[in-house]
């Protein structure tokens, strides 16, 4: 009896143990339908790597204003407590996240997590070579959606020494692609009060659409013509006239090379150069181009653009901007009975003075996730788990299209939205968590994907991206030639929107205001810098 009794009390026993096992894995599955699946599976370990709460700084553009909607969003507030983190937000506007980067980096108060676009900079070769930013582990298979990630072919080639730095958020599949970063949306209504019947095809056209908005000024509001969201955004329109390999993300490093009488030079120091900036100081002395565009900032072009008081909008984001920051904040508020896509049109490539359709041409990836090297391994492999996981398949259905059966049904290979609530309203922070890894636009521009909530803006997206591809062209470059490195080029930049607003605003001819700007260029190196390009070229072979 006493065996039997032992006996039976070591299975009652052993069925607790089990029972209690079972609870606790039923305990954590239960809950919100929103909860992305248990964390710990998107990487083995051997002790519960999410057991310590850590505070986490990160570094955003205008992070403070998606800051107040964190406890909005059920997404992220889940997404916090599986991983066990807190985001501390550290605000960087448009205007000064170079300049603070850098300031933050020679004092030693950068934050945990911040986005830039470093790549091909002195200061990025800096910030590797003096250890300010860390690098990523050499072993990444505790991160399998974040090594697969970095097997792409654009983005393994940014190891430096065999080592990664950052983590590229990458946008688009191809270049192709790029003729969303600089979109230009045109009032159309007002246009048509003005008297214009047709869509603008060419140059002309668009600069005949936007004199006579301004010149008959329909709602009498001293209409001005084209505005930007940021001085940055410039390039990446005006250059396409007749010199779109020029075209520029800002960053000052990633000017593309182009071979002009038998040498390669940068395409910003063409020939082509000067008819397009005569066309550019064309438009603004016509009043085509806001007169403010010097001082433009986003929230205020997007607040000129939909009051009517500029006729068109220079801006980064393609549709999916367009969608949030002025139908979504400003149009539907403003204008709640009209019909957006019939008010405002995006402009398509516009046939330039050779006969061809250019679009701007950037990289598939625009700026890079950055970690302090003052981080512990403990910090960073929190912070890459979580990267893993909004890379991972559930972690980016979870973030683009939201709860499964609550927001989206799954109907054979296609995701069917569940009613017509927007997930930027629904979600509003989850859009932040998404954009710090990847920006992933591309999928976006489908019509089974609601990120794009207004579905005729998102029919209009899928449109103008088919059509683009279709008849516009990329620029002749050689994209290794961005990259080379030599001791001129490591230390050269060219922020030609800074040229460009220049000359734009210069009382000297266009000539004679290029002719300095080259001058200044060629006093920083600019003829070594292609020498050494040049001679580099040849010995690898790049002809």
């Amino acid at each position: 009896m006493r065996r039997y009794s032992i006996l039976l009390l070591m299975v009652v026993m052993v069925a607790s143990i089990f029972s209690g096992c079972g609870s606790k894995d039923s305990a954590n599955n239960e809950g919100s339908s929103s909860t992305p699946p248990d964390s710990k599976s998107t990487a083995a370990s051997d002790d519960d790597p999410f057991k310590e709460h850590l505070d986490i700084s990160v570094a955003f553009w205008d992070i403070d204003q998606i800051a107040e909607k964190f406890d909005k969003d059920p997404i992220y507030q889940d997404l916090m407590k599986k991983f066990n983190i807190t985001i501390k937000p550290v605000n960087v506007t448009w205007d000064d996240y170079v300049q603070k980067f850098q300031m933050w980096a020679a004092s030693g108060q950068l934050p945990d997590i911040f986005a830039t676009d470093a790549i091909g900079t002195q200061y990025y070769r800096n910030w590797v070579n003096q250890g300010i930013v860390k690098a990523l582990p050499e072993d990444m298979s505790k991160y399998p959606s974040l090594a697969e990630y970095f097997e792409t072919p654009d983005i393994k080639g940014l190891s430096e020494n065999g080592k990664y730095y950052s983590v590229p958020r990458r946008m688009f599949p191809t270049v192709d692609w790029s003729v969303l970063d600089r979109v230009v949306m045109y009032r159309w209504d007002l246009a048509q009060k003005a008297g214009i019947t047709k869509e603008p095809e060419t140059w002309d056209e668009f600069k005949a659409l936007l004199q006579a908005v301004v010149d008959k000024d329909p709602e009498g509001k001293h209409i001005t013509g084209l505005t930007s969201s940021t001085t940055k955004m410039i390039g990446g329109f005006f250059w396409l006239y007749g010199n779109p390999a020029a075209t520029s993300d800002g960053s000052g490093s990633d000017f593309k090379w182009i071979k002009e009488d038998g040498k390669f030079v940068p395409a910003v120091f063409s020939k082509k150069a000067l008819p397009a900036l005569q066309n550019m100081r064309e438009m603004f002395d016509h009043k085509l181009v806001d007169p403010d565009i010097a001082l433009t900032k986003p929230d205020t072009a997007y607040d000129k653009f939909v009051s009517g008081k500029s006729a068109a909008l220079l801006a980064g984001g393609g549709f999916l901007g367009m969608d949030q920051n002025i139908y979504e904040k400003r149009w539907k508020t403003a204008y709640p009975n009209e019909d957006f896509t019939q008010n405002v049109k995006v402009l398509k490539p516009l046939v330039g003075p050779d006969g061809e359709r250019y679009h701007p041409v950037f990289k598939t990836y625009w700026s890079e996730s950055y970690f302090n090297a003052k981080i512990d391994d403990k910090k960073l492999d929190r912070i890459l788990r979580l990267y893993d996981y909004i890379l991972s398949p559930e972690g980016n259905d979870l973030l683009t299209y939201g709860v499964k059966d609550v927001d989206y049904k799954v109907e054979g290979d296609k995701k069917v939205a569940i009613g017509d609530t927007s997930l930027n309203e629904k979600y509003p922070a989850k859009g932040f968590l998404m954009n710090l890894v990847t920006y992933n636009t591309s999928n976006a521009y489908d019509m089974n994907n609601p990120t794009i909530a207004n579905k005729e803006i998102r029919q209009e997206a899928v449109n103008f991206v088919d059509w683009s591809k279709k008849n516009s062209k990329v620029p002749d470059y050689d994209i290794r030639l961005t990259y080379m490195s030599t001791p001129t080029k490591d230390k050269f930049s060219v922020l030609d929107h800074d040229d460009l607003l220049n000359i734009m605003l210069s009382k000297d001819p266009v000539d004679k205001a290029w002719e300095n700007t080259l001058n200044n260029y060629k006093a920083k190196g600019l003829d070594k810098m292609i020498d050494e390009v040049n001679a580099k070229a040849k010995e690898q072979g790049i002809e």
